[in-house]
C-alpha cells in the first residue's frame, strides 16, 4: 500500500511538472544599433537581430519613454522625429528583443549623439552696400560639444536665413544666406527691417532673441552757385534720410569729389564743414582748374535702441565745373586831380607770373590799354595817371586762360573800378 502511495505520489508529481511551464529564457540582444538621417529630416535607427519584436528607447542618461515597437518580422528599423528627443549633450538609443511571454533581452545601444540646435546669433554689426544690398556681420553664443563628431552630426544641416520686411506694408521675404558669420542680404529701395534666424536639424531658438537691422533711405541734392572761383566753391546741398540722426550724428562727413574727366578716379577735395537741418556747407570745395564734381555721401550707421540703423551711400551725378580765377583789386583814392597818378594793387589767384592786361571802358566795349605782368605770387602795381578833367573812367583787369596743374582756369576779368578826375 506504501509502494501504491509512492507510485501516485510520482504520478502526481509527473502531472503537475507537465502542465507547468520552465520560466521562458531571455533572447539574444540585438546588435549594431546605428543612427543616421533620412532625406526629409527623421532619426533611422536600424540594428540587427534573430527577427524578434523590438522596443526601442532614448536613453538620457535614463531610459526613456517607450518610441517605437516594430512586430517580430518587421524591418530592423524605425524613424523618430527630432522633437521627440530632449534638448541634452549626450542621448542614445536602447532596443531590446521581446521574446516569449514578452521577455525581453539586455539592451543594446547606439552611439552617443547630442540634440542641442544651432546656438543663437545675434547681429552685431550691418553696413548698407547699396541701395540693393546690406551687409550683416553676426556671432553665436558658445557651445562645447560633448560628443564630437557623432553619427547625427549634420555638416550642412545649420542654416541663417534673412527676413526683409517692406518697403511695401505686409511685404517679406526669406532668404537663406550663406557664411559663418557675415553675409550680403539682398534688399529693395525704401525703408525696410532685416531680422535673421537659425537652426539645425534639431530646431532653432526661441524667436525674439535676434537683433534688428533697419535700413532706411538717403537722398542728396547738390546745385553750384555760381561764378566757380579758383579757391572756393560754393555748394548749396541738402541731405534728406529715414533717420535724420544719423545726418546730424557729429562723425557723419560728406565729400566733395572731383576728377578731371570721366575716365579718372573721384577724390576728395572738401568735406562738410558743418549742417543746419540737413543744409550742408563746405570749409573748402575748391579745388585747381575745371573738373568734374560730385556730392558724395557715405553709408550711414547709428545704433539705437537696440537697433542698427543704416543708410546706402548715394552720389549726385556728376556736374562739370569751370574755373575762372579770383581777381582782387584796391586803388585809393577812386577820385583825383588831373595830371596825378593813382597806384591799383592786383592780386591774382593762382598765383602765378601771368601776363595780365588793363583794359578801359570807351563806352561800347571794353579795350586794352597795355599788359601788367604779375609776379610770381599773383600780385602787380598798375599806376594809372588821371586825365580828362570832369570824366569818370572805368577799368578793369583780365587774366588769360591758363592751365594749373593741368587743369584749365578760364579767361577771367575783374570787377570793373572807376577814377573820378577832377
Amino acid at each position: 500500500m506504501r509502494k501504491i502511495t509512492a507510485v501516485g505520489a510520482a504520478a502526481a508529481l509527473l502531472v503537475t511538472t507537465l502542465s507547468t511551464p520552465a520560466w521562458a529564457a531571455a533572447p539574444e540582444a540585438p546588435t549594431d544599433v546605428q543612427v543616421s538621417w533620412t532625406d526629409d529630416g527623421k532619426v533611422r535607427v536600424t540594428w540587427k537581430d534573430n527577427g524578434e519584436a523590438n522596443q526601442v528607447r532614448a536613453v538620457y542618461p535614463d531610459v526613456g519613454p517607450l518610441a517605437a515597437e516594430p512586430a517580430a518580422g518587421a524591418p530592423n528599423e524605425v524613424f523618430l522625429s527630432p522633437g521627440a528627443f530632449p534638448t541634452l549633450s549626450k542621448v542614445g538609443i536602447s532596443v531590446r528583443s521581446v521574446g516569449a511571454d514578452n521577455v525581453t533581452s539586455e539592451p543594446a545601444r547606439s552611439p552617443l549623439f547630442d540634440t542641442h540646435p544651432v546656438p543663437k546669433l545675434v547681429i552685431n554689426n550691418a553696413q548698407s552696400l547699396s541701395t540693393t544690398s546690406v551687409r550683416v556681420w553676426w556671432q553665436r553664443d558658445t557651445f562645447v560639444d560633448e560628443t564630437p563628431n557623432d553619427p547625427l552630426d549634420h555638416p550642412t544641416g545649420t542654416w541663417v536665413k534673412a527676413t526683409v520686411t517692406g518697403p511695401a506694408a505686409g511685404q517679406q521675404t526669406e532668404y537663406v544666406v550663406r557664411g559663418v558669420t557675415t553675409a550680403d542680404v539682398p534688399v529693395r529701395r525704401g525703408p525696410l527691417t532685416i531680422k535673421l534666424s537659425t537652426g539645425n536639424e534639431w530646431g532653432q531658438p526661441p524667436a525674439g532673441e535676434y537683433q534688428t537691422v533697419r535700413v532706411g533711405t538717403m537722398s542728396a541734392t547738390s546745385k553750384l552757385s555760381p561764378p566757380a572761383r579758383f579757391s572756393f566753391t560754393y555748394w548749396d546741398s541738402k541731405l534728406l534720410a529715414t533717420f535724420p540722426e544719423i545726418i546730424r550724428n557729429e562723425v557723419f562727413e560728406v565729400e566733395v569729389q572731383a576728377r578731371p574727366n570721366s575716365s579718372s578716379p573721384w577724390k576728395k577735395v572738401s568735406r562738410n564743414g558743418g549742417q543746419i537741418d540737413g543744409k550742408l556747407f563746405f570749409t573748402s570745395a575748391g579745388a585747381a582748374g575745371a573738373q568734374e564734381y560730385r556730392l558724395w555721401v557715405p553709408a550711414g550707421w547709428l545704433y539705437r535702441d537696440d537697433v542698427i540703423l543704416v543708410t546706402p551711400p548715394v552720389s549726385t551725378a556728376a556736374q562739370f565745373v569751370r574755373k575762372y580765377a579770383e581777381i582782387g583789386t584796391g586803388h585809393a583814392p577812386d577820385t583825383a586831380r588831373v595830371g596825378l597818378t593813382v597806384h591799383h594793387k592786383i592780386i591774382v589767384a593762382p598765383a602765378l607770373p601771368l601776363k595780365a592786361a588793363l583794359q578801359k571802358w570807351d563806352g561800347k566795349q571794353w579795350r586794352y590799354v597795355r599788359a601788367v605782368q604779375l609776379d610770381n605770387k599773383g600780385k602787380a602795381d598798375v599806376a594809372i595817371r588821371a586825365a580828362g578833367r570832369g570824366t569818370t573812367q572805368k577799368y578793369r583787369i583780365a587774366t588769360p586762360a591758363v592751365k594749373v596743374n593741368g587743369l584749365p582756369v578760364e579767361f577771367t576779368t575783374s570787377d570793373p573800378f572807376t577814377l573820378k578826375v577832377v
